[in-house]
């Protein structure tokens, strides 16, 4: 399980999902993981899910996923973020809905890596959002694995720290790796679309919580589908980034009954 290519918050965007899957295919991976939230805001929630369901050895739950199964989830959500769970009950089959609820909330491989959609923080109610150095001192007491895999916040992430698991943690021994700033360097060429790409070493004897992005709802001003390569041989961490057809998933948005503005963020990155 060498190489592992770690994909989040697609949310119904089939376009960025097939650019993402064609990129990783030519990064030798050994096993794809997906952290939740397949569908939501977006036109293509059941053939994202098929895709995903196709090429990931694992999906876990997101919070979408849980409201498409629960609507009281969703009562304060945002209008525009209610208008994709309601899009995406309405396209999903009986045999999507029983899947979706078979989707578990974490996973392990082995000692070395664990993945849930928000936090390693447990919570029975509402999700985590893991942003800051102070969030993932608090969230690396819960990290008993070398890495932890997480989501939600549509935004590439990585903090790391020496420390072992059962030290005491504050904001100043967690380090945030400077991911976007990397990605500002010398564009790589990949069939005709600019990919760009961030790589880090981390740490061999601490640990590391690993947010690889959105697929489908980038929120980092960056519009390029996002996604991680976690090699656990060379110990690294690579995030890239996959410019889509953004035209062409705006105007398959403007086929549905979803609001204009779920394909006016897509360009923005936000």
């Amino acid at each position: 399980m060498a190489r592992i290519a770690i994909i989040s918050d697609i949310h119904g965007n089939l376009i960025a999902l097939e650019r993402v899957l064609a990129d990783l295919r030519t990064r030798a991976i050994d096993r794809t993981v997906c952290l939740g939230d397949v569908v939501g805001y977006g036109p293509d929630p059941k053939a994202c899910l098929d895709l995903a369901r196709d090429a990931c050895e694992v999906i876990v739950a997101g919070n979408h996923e849980r409201a498409v199964m629960n609507p009281v989830i969703a009562a304060n959500w945002a209008a525009l973020a209610q208008a994709g769970i309601e899009h995406a009950r309405g396209e999903l089959s009986a045999q999507d809905l029983e899947f979706l609820a078979s989707l578990p909330a974490t996973f392990t491989m082995g000692t070395q890596v664990f993945g849930v959609h928000d936090s390693p923080i447990p919570t029975e109610k509402s999700m985590h959002y893991l942003r800051s150095k102070l969030d993932a001192a608090h969230a690396f007491h819960w990290v008993e694995h070398s890495v932890a895999l997480v989501g939600h916040t549509h935004v590439p992430a990585c903090f790391v720290t020496a420390f072992q698991h059962d030290d005491v943690l504050t904001a100043r021994d967690v380090e945030n790796l400077p991911i976007a700033r990397r990605m500002l360097g010398p564009a790589q060429q990949f069939r005709g679309a600019f990919v760009g790409s961030a790589a880090f070493e981390l740490p061999r004897f601490g640990r590391a919580i690993v947010n690889p992005g959105s697929v489908g709802q980038p929120r980092d001003g960056d519009a390029r589908a996002g996604y991680a390569i976690l090699d656990l041989d060379e110990c690294t961490v690579e995030f890239r980034r996959v410019s889509y057809d953004l035209e062409r998933a705006r105007q398959r948005i403007g086929q549905t009954v979803l609001p204009v503005a779920a394909a006016e963020r897509l360009a923005l990155g936000a």
